[in-house]
C-alpha cells in the first residue's frame, strides 16, 4: 500500500507567490472493505479511542430490503472486523445519499441513528453499544414527535454528551420544524426535544436535504442546513451555546442566491477544529461546489472557493474535514460518470490545492457517497464503489511527506535534471506520480506547462 505524504514547499523569496509550508497529501491504493452479493452504500464513520467505527446500509439487489451494518478497525484502517447487522427488526430501513445511518462514539459508547418505517410511518431509531461496538442493544425510537421524522444526525462532545437533530413532518408531510435532543454524559437518555427555530412563515430548511451537526470544544452546538427562502436555497448555520436552553444565533454561510425550483438532494457539511469552522456546499445555479472557513470568534464566511475550476463536470455532495486547512472530497461526473475527488483549501492562500481523483480505477462505473475524516494527521476517505458490479465500501488513506518545490526527482538538488523531467511530462513522454506532480507545479495551478519551467529556471539561476 502506497504511503501518503504531507508536502511542504520551499520557495526562494525572488518568486512572487507564496506556497511556503503548504500542506499536501497523497493517497494510498484503494482498499475494498466489504464483499457481498448486496449493495453496500451510505457509509458514515466515527473515530474515537483509536477505533474507527464504520456503519452503512446493506441493500438487496431488488432494493426492497435494507439493513444497518457495522464494522470497526483497531489498527488505523489496516483491517476491519467482520460486518454485523445491528438493527434487530429486518428490512425496514429508509436511506438516501447523504441520509443513511449516522454514528457518534465516546469512549466505550457507540450510538447509531437511522430512519425506519417498520410501523408504517418513518421515524428515527437508535442502537447503542456500551462495549466499543462488540455487542448492541435493541433499537429504540429516538424521535419524540408523531408522524414522519427524517434527516437525522448525531454527534458527541468532549464531555461525553450526545446530541441529536432531525426533521419533523406533520400528518400532511409538511415540514413542521427541526428538533434537537440532548443526552447528558452517562447512560444514553435523551431530554425532550425542542425546535431549533429555523422554520417560520418566511423560511424553512430544504426539506429533502441532509443537515450536518457539529459540536466545538466548548460544547457549543452548530447545525448547518440548506435553507429555502422563496426557492433561494443557500447554506445557513444555527448555533446553541453550551448551557443555553435554545438555539439563539443564526448566520448565512453562503450568499449565492441559489435559486432552485426543485428540492436538491445535496446538503452542506461542516467540521470544527480548534477555533475554526469549515463549510462545504453545492450551488446549483453555478453547477459548482464550494468551501469556506470562518473563525469561531466571529462567524463570517466571506471567501467561498470553487472546489475545482478545471472540472467539466459538476462537483457535488462535498464532505469536509478541517485541521487548519480544509480537506474536501466530492463526487464529479467529468469523466462521464461519478468519480471521487479530493482537494485541500489552504488556509493561508485561500486556494484549492492538491486536487486529485481518489478512486484508482479507469472504469465508467459509479463511485460516490464519499466521506472524509482526519485522525492523528492521517486522512481517511470512504466511498461506495460499483466497479465490482454491485456497490461495495472502499477506503483510501492520505498521509504527508515533505517535498522541496522544484526538486522534481527528489534528489535534494534543483538542477537541469529536474527541468528535463518537467519537459518530459509536458511532452507526454513520462507521467509524474503525485509527489513529482506537486514538485513540478511551481505556480500551483494544477497544470504542468511552460510557466513552471520558467519558474524552475528562475530558482536555478538565482
Amino acid at each position: 500500500m502506497m504511503k501518503k505524504m504531507k508536502i511542504y514547499y520551499f520557495i526562494p523569496s525572488t518568486l512572487l507567490f507564496s506556497l511556503i509550508f503548504s500542506q499536501f497529501y497523497s493517497f494510498s491504493d484503494n482498499t475494498r472493505l466489504t464483499e457481498s452479493l448486496n449493495n453496500q452504500k451510505f457509509q458514515e464513520v466515527a473515530i474515537s479511542n483509536n477505533y474507527i467505527h464504520l456503519v452503512w446500509v446493506s441493500i438487496s439487489q431488488n432494493y426492497n430490503d435494507k439493513n444497518i451494518m457495522y464494522s470497526k478497525s483497531d489498527d488505523f484502517g489496516e483491517s476491519f472486523s467482520f460486518p454485523t447487522q445491528i438493527n434487530f427488526t429486518n428490512n425496514n430501513i429508509v436511506a438516501y445519499s447523504q441520509s443513511g445511518p449516522k454514528i457518534a462514539a465516546h469512549e466505550n459508547k457507540v450510538c447509531v441513528t437511522y430512519t425506519d418505517n417498520r410501523n408504517g410511518v418513518t421515524s428515527i431509531y437508535l442502537n447503542v453499544s456500551y462495549d466499543y461496538g462488540e455487542t448492541w442493544e435493541e433499537e429504540i425510537v429516538i424521535a419524540d414527535t408523531p408522524y414522519v421524522n427524517m434527516y437525522q444526525d448525531i454527534e458527541t462532545d468532549e464531555f461525553g454528551n450526545f446530541h441529536i437533530v432531525y426533521f419533523n413532518y406533520g400528518a400532511d408531510y409538511h415540514l413542521e420544524d427541526v428538533r434537537y435532543r440532548f443526552s447528558p454524559s452517562g447512560n444514553i437518555y435523551f431530554d425532550d426535544s425542542y425546535p431549533v427555530g429555523i422554520v417560520d412563515e418566511t423560511q424553512e430548511p430544504c426539506d429533502c436535504c441532509q443537515p450536518d451537526l457539529e459540536i466545538d470544544s466548548n460544547g457549543d452546538v452548530y447545525l448547518a442546513y440548506r435553507n429555502n427562502i422563496l426557492n433561494n436555497r443557500d447554506t445557513f448555520l444555527a448555533i446553541k451555546r453550551n448551557g443555553q436552553s435554545a438555539f439563539s444565533e443564526y448566520y448565512q454561510a453562503s450568499n449565492f442566491n441559489d435559486y432552485v425550483t426543485f428540492c436538491p438532494s445535496s446538503g452542506p457539511t461542516i467540521d470544527i477544529k480548534d477555533n475554526n469552522i469549515a463549510v462545504a456546499y453545492t450551488v446549483y445555479h453555478t453547477q459548482n461546489g464550494y468551501a469556506d472557513i470562518s473563525s469561531l470568534d466571529e462567524i463570517v464566511f466571506s471567501n467561498p472557493i470553487n472546489l475545482n475550476t478545471e472540472s467539466s463536470g459538476f462537483p457535488n455532495y462535498p464532505y469536509v474535514a478541517i485541521d487548519g486547512n480544509a480537506h474536501i472530497v466530492w463526487a464529479d461526473q467529468a469523466s462521464g460518470n461519478w468519480d471521487v475527488y479530493y482537494g485541500m483549501r489552504d488556509i493561508e492562500t485561500g486556494t484549492m490545492q492538491n486536487i486529485q481523483k481518489i478512486n484508482d480505477d479507469d472504469t465508467t462505473y459509479i463511485q460516490k457517497d464519499q466521506t472524509i475524516y482526519m485522525h492523528d494527521d492521517t486522512l481517511y476517505v470512504f466511498w461506495s464503489d460499483q466497479r465490482n458490479g454491485n456497490y461495495e465500501i472502499y477506503l483510501s488513506k492520505g498521509e504527508g511527506i515533505t517535498i522541496t518545490l522544484g526538486d522534481v526527482n527528489q534528489d535534494l538538488s534543483i538542477d537541469i535534471l529536474d527541468i528535463i523531467l518537467v519537459v518530459s511530462y509536458i511532452l507526454g513522454q513520462e507521467s509524474p506520480d503525485n509527489a513529482q506532480f506537486f514538485a513540478s507545479d511551481l505556480n500551483a495551478d494544477s497544470i504542468i506547462n511552460i510557466q513552471d519551467i520558467i519558474l524552475l529556471l528562475d530558482i536555478i539561476l538565482n
